[in-house]
This record gives C-alpha cells, sequence and structure tokens, in this order.
C-alpha cells in the first residue's frame, strides 16, 4: 500500500468512517447538477473530443473513464455500458461527490488531496463495498497551476489494465495543453529540459499574452517555475523556441495612422494625466481590452466613456457595471441575463443581461477588484468563449461587446493574496492606463476651473488667489469627485461671479493637510518654494526656461527642485 493511500486511510479512521458501513450514497439534486455543468462548462467541453478518442479502448476493455470538477463532483462519464451500470450500485456515476469525506479512500477523492496522479486498487478502497473497483486518477491544472478538477478510469479489480493510470495522465496533460492554447494569445514550445524526470520527451509549452508576458505552463514547462507567471521569456528562451500558435494581431507600416480624436470632457495639463490621456485616445482606435487603474474620484468612468464615444463603436451602447454593489448570488443574472422563472422574483419575461444589453458597443466593468472569485470564474468563462448562457437556459448567445474594466485596488497584490484570479487579469489587461490621483497632478487649478464651466454655462465663475491656494493646499483624498462638490457648494455660498477662499468649505480636513489661514501661521520656506515654482510652471505653460528666468534661478536648479518636490515633469523643455 502505497504512503499517499495509507494516509488517506488514516485520514479516514480519524474522520470516525466505518469501513463496513455504507459510504454517503446521496445524489445531487437535478438542479444543482445543472449549475456545476454549467459553472464547468469548459471543462466538460475540451474533454468530450478526448473521451470520444478514448471509447473504443474503454469499450473493448470493460473500462469507464470519470471528470469530476474540484469539488469531487461526478460532471462526465462514458464507456462500457455494462460495467457502468454495475458502478452505479456504489454511486460511481453523474451526480455523485466521490471526495474522501464521503467515499473514504478512493483514486478521486484522494487524487483531489494529493493533487498527484494515483491509483487505488481494490482492497486499498476504505469501504468494502467499494473494493471491487480498480481506479487511476490524474488531476487537472490550469495553465496558471489551479486545480480545475480530476480524470478518473475505473473497472473491475479483475480487468485492471496496466496503462489505466497512465491514460489518465495524459488525458490531464492534453486537457491543459488545450486550456493553454485556448487562452493564450501566442504559444512557444521550449526544447526539453536536460534533467531527469522532468517530463523529458514532452512538449513544454508556455503562453503569452500581447504583452510577451507569461500567462500560462503547461506540466513539461513547470521547471520555468510558478514564480514565471507574470514575466517575459528571456531572449536566448525565445530564439530557442519555436511558435505552436500566434494570434498576435498584425499591424502594417504602411497603413496610415488615425488620427487621435480629443477627449472634450477631460481637462487638465498635468503630465501624467497627458500620458494616459493619450493612451486612452490611442486605445480609443483599437479594439483591445483596456483597464483603468486609480483611486476613487479619479474620473475612471468618465475616462471609460471618452473610450467609447471617440471609438468606431461610438453610436453603440455604453453599459456601465458597478461590480462591487452587485450581490454575488445576482452576479450571473445581472450580467448574462436569465429566463422566465429561473429564481423566486424574476420577472415573468426573463431579462437579458448586461452584455447582451451592450450590443455591439462597450460594457464598462468598474471596480472589478472587488468581485467575488465565483463571479470571476463566470467571467472569465464569458470572455473566453465570446458567449453567454442566461440563467435557466441551455443555449448560450454571443456577445460583440468591447470590454473595459476599472478598479482602485492593487491587482497584483490581490492576485499574490489569491483575492484575483490570474488568468482573468491577464484577459482584462490588454492596454492598461494609470489615472494619477488629484494630488499628484500639478494643473489642480485648471481643472477646477474647468469643473466650474461645468456647474454652470451661463454664469462664468472667477476663482481668486487666495481660493486657489487653499485649492492646491488641500490633498484631496476623494479626488476629482471631491472637488467637483466642493467647487458646487462654493458656487452656492458665493455671491456674485467671484469664487472666495472662504467659499471654499473643506469640512475641517484642512486642519492636517495645510497650515491654519490665520495671520499667526507662517508656511514653512519649503512649502513656500514648491508653491512658487508650482505657480511659475502654471503661468509659463510649462515651460521650464520661462518659468526658471520668472523665479531668477538657473534650468538645471529648476529641474533639481521639480525633482525633488515631485511636481510632475514640465510639458515644455525647450
Amino acid at each position: 500500500m502505497s504512503t499517499i493511500v495509507q494516509q488517506s486511510w488514516k485520514r479516514c479512521q480519524k474522520s470516525n468512517l466505518k469501513a463496513t458501513e455504507k459510504a454517503n450514497d446521496q445524489i445531487i439534486s437535478a438542479r444543482r447538477i445543472k449549475d456545476i455543468i454549467q459553472d464547468n462548462h469548459p471543462l466538460i467541453r475540451e474533454s468530450l473530443p478526448l473521451f470520444n478518442k478514448l471509447a473504443p479502448f474503454l469499450l473493448s476493455t470493460e473500462h469507464i473513464a470519470l471528470l469530476s470538477d474540484r469539488e469531487g463532483n461526478i460532471i462526465q462519464t462514458i464507456g462500457d455500458p455494462v460495467f457502468a451500470n454495475q458502478a452505479q450500485k456504489v454511486q460511481l456515476q453523474i451526480g455523485a461527490n466521490w471526495t474522501e469525506d464521503y467515499k473514504g479512500t478512493n483514486a478521486i477523492g484522494t487524487a483531489l488531496i494529493a493533487q498527484q496522479p494515483i491509483q487505488v486498487q481494490g482492497e486499498q478502497h476504505y469501504f468494502l463495498e467499494n473494493r471491487f473497483l480498480a481506479c487511476s486518477a490524474a488531476p487537472i491544472f490550469s495553465p496558471v497551476g489551479e486545480l480545475l478538477g480530476i480524470i478518473d478510469i475505473s473497472t473491475r479489480k479483475e480487468y485492471s489494465h496496466p496503462f489505466a493510470l497512465t491514460i489518465a495522465c495524459m488525458i490531464a496533460e492534453a486537457l491543459q495543453n488545450r486550456f493553454l492554447l485556448s487562452d493564450a494569445e501566442r504559444v512557444i514550445a521550449l526544447p526539453a529540459s536536460s534533467r531527469q524526470g522532468d517530463g523529458r520527451g514532452k512538449l513544454a509549452l508556455v503562453g503569452l499574452d500581447r504583452d510577451e508576458r507569461i500567462v500560462g505552463l503547461n506540466e513539461a514547462a513547470q521547471q520555468l517555475g510558478a514564480g514565471a507567471l507574470g514575466t517575459r521569456v528571456s531572449a536566448e528562451q525565445e530564439r530557442a523556441g519555436r511558435n505552436v500558435k500566434d494570434h498576435r494581431p498584425r499591424f502594417w507600416s504602411a497603413a496610415p495612422k488615425a488620427k487621435l480624436k480629443p477627449f472634450p470632457r477631460l481637462a487638465g495639463s498635468c503630465p501624467l494625466f497627458l500620458q494616459a490621456k493619450m493612451l486612452g485616445q490611442k486605445a480609443a482606435q483599437v479594439d483591445f481590452p483596456v483597464i483603468i487603474l486609480g483611486e476613487s474620484g479619479t474620473g475612471k468612468e468618465l475616462f471609460a466613456q471618452m473610450v467609447h464615444e471617440t471609438g468606431p463603436r461610438a453610436h453603440e451602447p455604453f453599459i456601465a457595471v458597478n461590480c462591487s454593489s452587485i450581490p454575488e448570488n445576482l452576479i450571473e443574472s445581472e450580467l448574462f441575463g436569465y429566463e422566465s422563472g429561473s429564481f423566486t422574483g424574476a420577472h415573468r419575461e426573463g431579462r437579458i443581461g448586461k452584455f447582451e444589453a451592450a450590443k455591439k458597443g462597450t460594457i464598462f466593468l468598474d471596480e472589478i477588484g472587488d468581485m467575488s472569485l465565483r463571479a470571476q470564474a463566470a467571467l472569465l468563462r464569458v470572455l473566453q468563449e465570446k458567449v453567454v448562457t442566461p440563467v435557466g437556459s441551455n443555449q448560450s448567445r454571443p456577445i460583440y461587446a468591447r470590454i473595459i474594466a476599472a478598479t482602485h485596488r492593487n491587482l497584483s497584490e490581490e492576485i499574490k493574496a489569491g483575492r484575483f484570479r490570474a488568468d482573468l487579469y491577464y484577459r482584462l489587461k490588454g492596454v492598461s492606463i494609470h489615472l494619477p490621483s488629484l494630488k499628484k497632478r500639478s494643473d489642480i487649478i485648471q481643472v477646477a476651473e474647468h469643473l466650474l464651466q461645468q456647474i454652470d454655462t451661463e454664469q462664468p465663475y472667477i476663482l481668486t488667489t487666495e481660493a486657489k491656494d487653499k485649492l492646491c493646499a488641500y490633498s484631496w483624498p476623494g479626488n476629482i469627485r471631491e472637488l467637483q462638490g466642493v467647487l458646487i457648494q462654493a458656487v452656492f455660498l458665493a455671491e456674485g461671479d467671484t469664487v472666495d477662499c472662504d467659499h471654499i468649505q473643506l469640512e475641517g480636513l484642512m486642519e492636517a493637510e495645510m497650515p491654519e489661514s490665520s495671520d499667526h501661521a507662517i508656511p514653512s520656506l519649503r512649502e513656500t518654494e514648491r508653491n512658487a515654482i508650482k505657480k511659475a510652471l502654471e503661468k509659463s505653460g510649462g515651460n521650464v526656461s520661462k518659468a526658471a528666468k520668472m523665479l531668477q534661478i538657473g534650468r538645471n536648479t529648476l529641474y533639481r527642485k521639480i525633482e525633488e518636490y515631485q511636481i510632475g515633469a514640465p510639458i515644455n523643455q525647450e
């Protein structure tokens, strides 16, 4: 008896399972089975062609092949019908759960725990009723190393085939390769490892995204290590490897460049903002997925609208979805729609989801970082297959919408913490755009004046010097959203067309951020110098030479001060 089987028996004994009693024989409800099969649709879809090729062997040797999900639920079977009927007596069938908690030591349940191939023959099964079986199982892993399920080949112990475990391992590896080829933009095969036991004779496949970053590895490529995900292949590996698949879009230098359209509703001259704006204008002209990163209140949704409105999909719908506000049990019906009578409270006629409502336009997934892991899995399936299946339906519908996502979270940290799927991140991260927080921008006054024009288009308002100073001294934790609220109140309090310092109400939050406005408060030399540089750059339109003359210092000194105070790189470096 192998060490893995011995450890499994100890777990069963510790759980007070009685080998002489009947194992748990409950079958999952038909509705629950339907949900589980829908959740594992990609796994079933990719396994069917392999199962069909295996069918003649199974029939001739009186074996059956089974597919279970990561929870041990059997979701697919094929093989000899005579043995299949015998296997049903111990619930070795669709809808049964074969984890160790229910069935004791067995190939499926024990392989789920050990996460490695295993063979459990006859007397090695914990429950007496299962000891007529001989089962071989291998775990199925995704290209990013996630456990997806188990491939099991079973028969009567008298008919056990010596190659059953090898075949199960081959199917599991083939499934991982099929997922890798399906998901990655490009797949390269690396030379086989020279080390013993590292999958010699097998193709080491590496999946890359549009940015040439590694998004998946098959079993033979695990020599690169788990830390390889998200990195780039070395120049040496690139030279030694060969393309197995290459679906990267081709760009022809002879094609005329599309003229970038302006973003009329976004104002600012800060270099950090202008860089993000330029990326957005370019992204509007192509059809790559876009992810917008930035703190809450930095204008991510408005930025997404500008990408949509200045691109070829401008005449199609723009549908915004706040992923953090939808309950987990409603996320699929909200995004993918539902059929009549799918759940309590559903509309009698059913309803289309947000993806279908977007038609050939844009769907904006705001706060994608707050989406639950279950919802992330469902979204990933849609992005991979370009179809949605409404809740309560077995008919898939194609989708054509472009996807723009946004979040205030650091998704790299979320992935490390296990709260966000790496494969979903790489699917969404076609073009990554970071919007700077307001406190890092050098154009706060320009943004404020733009917002004032939007508040009242008929009555132009003027900010006094004192009001501008107060706006520049504040840290703006709520970013542009907070600034807009403060300006609305200032316009309300102002008499006439002038907004003064007293009209800027910051609700006591200024105390920790700026010196008191009394005559006794003297700003530090550092604060005075920083404000002087910002004003000079603002008045000179970002021209460093002019600003240096105003300040009566050298250009090199000004560059050093700009870097020291983190004011931001100037626009015009003449």
